[in-house]
């Protein structure tokens, strides 16, 4: 799993991206491109956002919500794992 910082993830032209309400939304898809990682259950709102095809809308979340999802994920791997040791 790459390291998210917000600095790269903000200057990265390929993750479509929106500030609202003072806070950066970043396109769900285009963050899962760039993590190679699913985020299936993520929180999202759907936002207007500017791309080189005029401004489209898109399902959008926050970097703490991506973060989120990734933390659960991996809590869920960690226990799927324990458990299946624990059954041997």
């Amino acid at each position: 799993m790459k390291k998210l910082k917000e600095e790269v993830i903000r200057k990265d032209s390929s993750i479509r991206k929106v500030q609202y309400d003072k806070e950066w939304f970043y396109s769900v898809t285009d963050m899962q491109d760039y993590l190679k990682e699913d985020l299936t259950g993520i929180e999202t709102v759907t936002l207007e956002v500017r791309t080189e095809f005029g401004t489209q809308k898109l399902r959008c979340a926050t970097l703490e919500d991506v973060e989120r999802i990734l933390r659960k994920e991996l809590f869920e791997d960690t226990q799927d794992s324990t458990s299946k040791k624990t059954k041997r």
